[in-house]
């Protein structure tokens, strides 16, 4: 964190929001807080005001430098391992909160593929484990910013970390309210355009699949999936697949693609037939072209749609989606969000601005 660090009351306002507004911690619940080195302050606010609210917390710290030195050292198998202990605690929490570790994401994704499979090993089993456990939780942005990660993103760290806290302190309701009659449209529609000022005329597909919504609250637990189990905050986003033989023009994104470790500016999509036919960049084409080059079959299709709702974010690092009025079209796979594509790829192109129909009738999203 910052040398300034955020302001004394924020990180007890945030954690109060997050665990009675998103969360909904009862008394009583077991609560663990997952926080690293620049984390600490939340973790220790999390944990605070679940006390207050009468559950039981613990916070289980990772040191950075303790991290870094045992990966420098090569014991990638007892940093990526799945410890019986800490498995035995996740059967017993009621409610998990993630925010984001190692920090530094720019050094862990220099490593090696092999390596940072090994390193993150445990992911897998983690998440059996808390599905077993039936426990519910999320993961916080909060943990995103970091001085090499900012530096990459070409941001100022705590702004950054600032506007991460605003927007995740949307409420629920409000988020819900305005997603339901995109939703709605967008499950009935059978055809989707995009344009705006700046060169964007596409149409795509749609085929009355479901949209899935983050307004702030999980669903029922039947709904969770392998991962569904974390609430991903800030919320704000409309997301469905798209039809994936159906896409005519060109987007011109006005947003910032934000990679784990850079970032892409000025990405053109153009779409014929239903393929994507040429992604130009102004920067980091590279980033997108090398696991494109890498990928099969499916590469190329329209992916899914992302419509943002959070009024808080503005072309913000790692949910540039969720910015109201934001549209994101992706390519490639699709099968998380009810779709048929299973490409191993995904990009994307944001548009903030963009006047939106559905079969024909103006589409309001806000922005």
């Amino acid at each position: 964190m910052s040398s300034n660090g955020p302001a004394r009351d924020l990180p007890s306002k945030f954690a109060r929001f997050v665990l009675t507004q998103n969360v909904q911690v009862k008394p009583g619940d077991n609560v663990v807080v997952e926080g690293w080195t620049h984390t600490l302050p939340w973790a220790v606010a999390l944990a605070r005001e679940a006390r207050r609210m009468g559950a039981y917390p613990i916070v289980h710290y990772e040191d950075e430098s303790a991290f870094w030195d045992a990966v420098d050292h090569k014991e990638d198998k007892v940093v990526g391992a799945a410890p019986s202990h800490e498995w035995a605690a996740i059967g017993k929490t009621d409610v998990y909160v993630h925010m984001w570790g190692p920090g530094d994401r720019v050094r862990l994704n220099s490593l090696p593929n092999a390596r940072q499979d090994r390193v993150l090993g445990f992911n897998n089993a983690w998440y059996r484990a808390a599905a077993k456990a039936g426990l519910r939780g999320a993961r916080l942005e909060i943990g995103r910013p970091f001085p090499s990660l900012a530096k990459a993103y070409r941001v100022d760290e705590e702004a950054w970390r600032r506007q991460i806290a605003a927007a995740t302190m949307v409420p629920p309701e409000e988020l819900r309210r305005a997603a339901a009659p995109i939703a709605r449209a967008l499950q009935r529609g059978k055809s989707l355009h995009i344009e705006d000022d700046h060169g964007s005329d596409l149409t795509l597909g749609l085929l009355g699949r479901k949209p899935r919504v983050n307004w702030g609250r999980l669903g029922p637990k039947k709904s969770y999936g392998q991962f569904g189990m974390l609430l991903n905050l800030p919320a704000g986003a409309v997301r469905v697949a798209l039809d994936e033989r159906v896409a005519e023009g060109t987007l011109v994104a006005n947003r910032t693609c934000y990679y784990d470790d850079g970032i892409a500016t000025g990405a053109q999509f153009h779409f014929a037939g239903g393929k994507l036919t040429s992604a130009e960049f102004a920067s980091g084409q590279e980033r997108f072209d090398k696991p494109f080059k890498a990928a099969g079959k499916g590469r190329d299709q329209p992916g899914f749609l992302a419509i943002g709702l959070n009024p808080k974010l503005h072309d913000t690092p790692q949910v540039e989606d969720l910015e109201r009025g934001a549209v994101m079209v992706s390519v490639g796979g699709n099968k998380g969000f009810g779709g048929t594509n299973g490409a191993q790829f995904f990009g994307w192109a944001i548009t903030a601005g963009a006047r939106l129909t559905v079969d024909g009738r103006p589409l309001a999203i806000g922005g």
